[in-house]
C-alpha cells in the first residue's frame, strides 16, 4: 500500500523531513504520482523501523588480537579495520577490547572484560576480523556459550590470513613444547624428542609458506 507523507506521521508518528532524510541516505525509495507527488511502500516504512528498534536494543563491542608485541602493526590495523566496520554498518558506542596474547591462552585479561560484559547484558553483539582472534580453540564452545546469553557474533573474514597461519604454527610449537615440558620434566633428563621437535618447526614453517596449513572455514 501507498501512503502519503501525512498519512505516515498519522499513523507511525514520522515527520516528513524524516522521510526527507532517510531518502537522502538511500534508506528508502518513494514512487512517484503521475503529478510528481511523493509516495511510500507501507511495508518498506515497517522494515526500515524493525532495523531501528533492532538497532537501539543492540549492544556493540569488538575484539582484536595478535600473538607477540612484534605484530603490533597487525593489531593496530586489525583496530583501524573494525572500527570502520561497525562505523559504515551504522554501529554506535562500540566498546574496544584489545590485546596481545595467545589464542590457546585462556586467561587474557581483554577476553574475560568481553564475557563478564556479555554477563552483565552490556555487550549482545561483538564483531572480530576473524573467529580465531576470540579462541584458537574450544571457539564453538564459545559460540554456544555467547549464543546462550543472547549475544551475537560477527566476523568480518572466513579465511585466516598468512599472518594467522604463521600464528597457528607458532600455537603449535607452544604446545609441543609445553607438552614436551610436562612429560620430560616428570622422567628428567634431557627429551630425546628435541631433534623431532626442530624437524616438527621446520615442517610447519614450510607448510604455512606453502600454504598447506588449512585456513579455519565459517562454522555454524
Amino acid at each position: 500500500m501507498l501512503l502519503k507523507a501525512k498519512e505516515i506521521q498519522e499513523k507511525y508518528r514520522i515527520h516528513h523531513d524524516s522521510l526527507l532524510n532517510w531518502e537522502r541516505e538511500g534508506k528508502i525509495e518513494p514512487r512517484r504520482t503521475a503529478g510528481g507527488h511523493r509516495r511510500w511502500l507501507e511495508q518498506d516504512i515497517q522494515d526500515l523501523l524493525k532495523i531501528h528498534e533492532e538497532k537501539a536494543t543492540k549492544k556493540y563491542c569488538f575484539y582484536a588480537r595478535c600473538l607477540t608485541a612484534k605484530q603490533k602493526d597487525n593489531l593496530d590495523r586489525q583496530i583501524e579495520r573494525l572500527r570502520k566496520h561497525c562505523k559504515e554498518k551504522g554501529y554506535e558506542d562500540v566498546k574496544e577490547y584489545s590485546e596481545i596474547g595467545s589464542g590457546l591462552n585462556d586467561n587474557r585479561r581483554q577476553l574475560h572484560k568481553l564475557i563478564d560484559a556479555v554477563l552483565k547484558g552490556e555487550v549482545n553483539h561483538i564483531v572480530v576480523e576473524y573467529k580465531d582472534r576470540l579462541a584458537r580453540y574450544g571457539y564453538k564452545f564459545l559460540m554456544r556459550f555467547f549464543k546462550g546469553l543472547g549475544c551475537e557474533v560477527e566476523y568480518l573474514e572466513d579465511n585466516a590470513t598468512k599472518d594467522d597461519n604463521e600464528e597457528l604454527v607458532q600455537d603449535v610449537l607452544s604446545l609441543f613444547t609445553c607438552f614436551s615440558a610436562r612429560l620430560y620434566g616428570k622422567r628428567g633428563g634431557r627429551p630425546k624428542g628435541s631433534k623431532n621437535k626442530k624437524e616438527l618447526a621446520e615442517k610447519l614453517e614450510i607448510g604455512a609458506n606453502d600454504g598447506e596449513v588449512e585456513p579455519h572455514q565459517k562454522g555454524n
